[in-house]
């Protein structure tokens, strides 16, 4: 099968093309040629991308689906269109579902999910057995069967000896532990960042303290036991400190941020629309600062979309029965560019969510070059979307400054135009 995407502007700064202006020719999946005006015979034109910019495909590292046993908040094809609408191309699912995705069976029904749609799940799988905490669930079992990364996700790994074991056992796979820069025995019943938003509105504070203690004692037991590790939920200033420091000391670790603290501050949840209500919580105008500055000097070296949508129930309530989380995958790309919107932090978000993640779950190289899989994000550096593909109920409503157009995975190509 061929394809030719023609006058597509290259951005990856990895590619030798980066910034180039070019035709791409897809021959059975993969990248046959680059160049300009190329003419093919037998080849359909993808005409849709032309004057588009292009890049490797997006991938988020932590998304929630409701299936299997929560399918009101989000199903597998809601999600697949929702992640291709936003312009991603892998998707990776954490494992708190029910059952809790803990075993091989778990692992391998997802990852011979197939679709229609250019969009692969990737399984992440629980540390421990049920995400209870106590005894480690079969690892390399799972890994075996297709899991790319292993988490129990906010609140989970509580006791530090779990982490260290799982730092050891996991030591010889060549795949990272997630930890979670969040304490929950520090603010069992926090509801919002510890700040004069919360002061006023009256709610339980999550202190900054909650993730300064985890990311330091996960940085502890890291250095002693060894293995990969990766700091998810950064989100306070401090902890970016702490990460800064532990990287230039030497340690290998590896950390992210959600796209909503990137976004987002406390300011937005002023008036109590549960929409913005995030864990970690959004938190000052100087802790989303020190998450830029964070990415911009490497420190943080993913931005993941933590898409967790929930059904009107658990949305359209008072804010302290409201479930924590945000819908992201359908809007991410257009939030991010509002906020800064020049080439360099383009360049960054290409980094931060095409090739940092592929080297977080040892996915391979997906650089633009001849020879790389036909594996893209087509988007656009302006307008916006006000449609949203996701079954959540939990949406913010930031402005917008670009929009994923289409996305190609192997021969399957969509379009959102």
């Amino acid at each position: 099968m061929k394809t030719l995407i023609p006058n597509v502007h290259i951005i990856d700064p990895r590619s030798p093309y980066h910034d180039s202006t070019m035709d791409i020719l897809v021959i059975d999946g993969a990248i046959s040629a680059i160049g300009k005006q190329l003419d093919p015979e037998g080849a359909k034109r993808w005409d849709l991308a032309s004057g588009r910019c292009i890049s490797p495909g997006w991938i988020d590292i932590r998304s929630q689906c409701g299936q299997p046993g929560n399918e009101e908040r989000e199903n597998y094809e809601s999600l697949m269109a929702s992640a291709a609408h936003g312009g991603f191309t892998h998707v990776a699912l954490l494992p708190a579902t029910n059952p809790v995705r803990d075993s091989r069976p778990h692992i391998e029904a997802l990852d011979h999910l197939v679709s229609k749609l250019p969009v692969k799940l990737l399984p992440l799988g629980s540390v421990t057995q049920g995400i209870k905490g106590v005894h480690l669930a079969e690892m390399q079992d799972m890994l075996d069967a297709g899991a790319v990364g292993f988490t129990d996700d906010i609140g989970g790994l509580n006791n530090p000896q779990v982490l260290q074991l799982a730092l050891d056992y996991s030591s010889n796979m060549g795949v990272a532990i997630q930890s979670m820069a969040y304490d929950n025995q520090l603010s069992p019943k926090g509801q919002a960042h510890e700040g004069e938003v919360a002061v006023h509105m009256g709610l339980s504070p999550i202190p900054s303290l909650a993730e300064i203690t985890r990311i330091q004692r996960d940085l502890a037991i890291h250095t002693y036991a060894g293995g990969r590790l990766h700091i998810a939920n950064v989100s306070s200033m401090e902890g970016v400190d702490l990460i800064r420091q532990a990287k230039a000391a030497g340690s290998t670790v590896t950390a992210d941020v959600n796209i909503a603290n990137l976004i987002g501050t406390e300011a937005d949840i002023a008036d109590f629309n549960s929409a913005y209500k995030t864990l970690p919580p959004l938190r000052s105008h100087a802790d989303r600062e020190a998450l830029w500055e964070g990415l911009n000097d490497g420190t943080l070296d993913i931005i993941a979309m933590d898409h967790r949508p929930m059904d009107i129930e658990h949305v359209d309530c008072e804010w302290g029965k409201a479930a924590f989380g945000i819908a992201s995958l359908d809007h991410a790309f257009g939030w991010f560019r509002e906020v800064h919107s020049n080439s360099k932090a383009l360049g960054q978000w290409i980094e931060a969510v095409c090739h940092a993640p592929r080297e977080l779950y040892g996915l391979g190289k997906c650089v633009i070059n001849v020879g790389a899989p036909a594996d893209f994000t087509l988007f656009a550096l302006d307008g916006s979307y006000d449609d949203w593909l996701t079954l959540g109920e939990n949406r913010p409503d930031w402005s917008q400054n670009g929009r994923a157009v289409g996305t190609m995975l192997g021969n399957r190509k969509h379009s959102n135009l």
